[in-house]
């Protein structure tokens, strides 16, 4: 997406203090959020509540657009594409309240009532900051549902910045926790009020989550982690299948859920592969985001996640070989290069940790099935992207494990489709009707 607009000067965040919450605070602000509810019990309260955060969102946009920028370290048109992202969960919410039937009617006697369940605990993680709030507060509020959110530490500014401008009244329905104390999280999940935990973010996090210890019974939706795979069987449109899988890969600097970890290709394909793989990343270089050189993606979010990931291209490279390494122009810290390493079909490095960054693994096979098989076995099964024009091929992936597969393209999500992963890359969807009423429960009302 390109603008004409200039972008204002970076904001100051001296003039954004930040107020953090201990358990008094916390347990008022989800008092508040339960009081409230019933503000936004019929669907046109519903709409006019989504319609404000809408307005509030254009009205602040390149405010929240530099924050993305400087604080998640996204390139300035990427972080003006997450912001339009954000908003089509508002609108698509806004068009489904319009027609979504909340009372269904199974026979003469007999209605199906959806309702809330209550009130909603969101965390969100750093690699889509405005867009994962909004693809959480808008099915939320959309489903009679006020919510508190925790967001990530390393975009702590620009949530900040979003609950000091909020309007009141969607202030007394979305409430933001500001927490140091991890220990406070399991405070707000043992609150009773707290009927349902919508999280995304890592595997472990999400297993942490799901254990925590309460005396009632909450509902959640965790998208958690993907070893996400891409598989290319022929050479149909082999130049386009890279371009599209190196963009998806480097889409904020490799730190997206939908990111591809390794690429299966087949062997008759080695020397076309390598050669285009070498010509494109000789014209892709990572920067800083904060100045005029434009750079295709910017830095890792922090020194530790760098850390963790120079010491997986080392492990790999032990077992593998470098096949190519972009540029990267060192003017910042935490720069890491979209780099590609050969490995073998099973291997401890790119099946076994979900790299979460510009580091990108490639194997070679023989047998189509196989290499079905290997990808079948896989416990982080959210996204599969697959390259054929063989209909046999195509066929074949609808018996696959994942939350999501994309056939001959990596463009999977929208606000209108369900996402989220099977076995150990979570439970629950977010996106589309289906993701709307995991924030639902069911009322059998029976007339006799």
């Amino acid at each position: 997406m390109k603008s004409t607009k200039k972008f204002p000067a970076s904001l100051s965040f001296s003039n954004l203090k930040i107020k953090y919450d201990n358990q008094k605070s916390l347990a008022n602000k989800i008092d508040l959020i339960n009081k409230n509810q019933k503000s936004i019990y019929s669907t046109n309260d519903r709409i006019k509540i989504l319609k404000s955060l809408k307005s509030f969102l254009i009205k602040h946009k390149f405010n929240l657009v530099n924050l993305i920028n400087s604080e998640a370290h996204k390139t300035k048109n990427e972080s003006l594409g997450e912001f339009d992202y954000a908003l089509e969960f508002v609108d698509y919410s806004i068009n489904l309240l319009s027609k979504y039937k909340f009372n269904k009617k199974t026979s003469s006697n007999r209605y199906i009532f959806l309702k809330s369940p209550g009130s909603v605990f969101a965390i969100t993680p750093y690699n889509d900051p405005l867009a994962g709030m909004t693809r959480k507060i808008a099915p939320s509020i959309a489903s009679g549902s006020a919510l508190i959110m925790k967001t990530s530490s390393y975009c702590i500014n620009l949530c900040n910045y979003f609950d000091s401008n909020l309007p009141k009244k969607l202030k007394d329905i979305l409430q933001f926790a500001f927490i140091k104390n991890k220990k406070d999280i399991d405070r707000i999940i043992q609150n009773k009020n707290i009927k349902l935990i919508t999280f995304t973010g890592s595997t472990n996090i999400g297993l942490k989550l799901d254990n925590i210890q309460t005396n009632h019974l909450q509902r959640k939706v965790l998208e958690l982690g993907g070893i996400n795979y891409a598989l290319i069987f022929d050479k149909n449109n082999l130049d386009k299948v890279i371009d599209e899988i190196l963009i998806r890969k480097i889409k904020a600097a490799g730190q997206a859920c939908s990111s591809i970890n390794k690429v299966f290709v087949h062997k008759s394909l080695k020397l076309d592969f390598e050669k285009m793989i070498k010509l494109k990343l000789s014209k892709i270089f990572c920067g800083s985001v904060n100045n005029n050189l434009n750079p295709h993606f910017g830095p890792l979010i922090s020194k530790s996640h760098f850390d963790f990931t120079k010491k997986l291209e080392l492990k790999a490279l032990k077992n593998g070989k470098l096949i190519s390494r972009a540029k990267s122009y060192n003017n910042t810290d935490n720069l890491f290069p979209l780099t590609v390493i050969s490995s073998k079909i099973d291997d401890p490095v790119f099946d076994t940790y979900e790299t979460f960054s510009p580091l990108l693994g490639v194997a070679y096979f023989s047998s189509d099935k196989k290499i079905f098989n290997k990808i079948s076995r896989s416990e982080y099964s959210l996204v599969c992207y697959i390259f054929s024009n063989n209909s046999k091929i195509i066929d074949k992936t609808k018996s696959l494990n994942f939350g999501s597969i994309g056939i001959n393209t990596t463009k999977i999500q929208s606000p209108s489709c369900p996402t989220g992963g099977n076995n150990l890359s979570g439970i629950g969807r977010e996106g589309g009707e289906w993701g709307f009423e995991e924030f639902l429960t069911t009322v059998n009302y029976v007339i006799n």
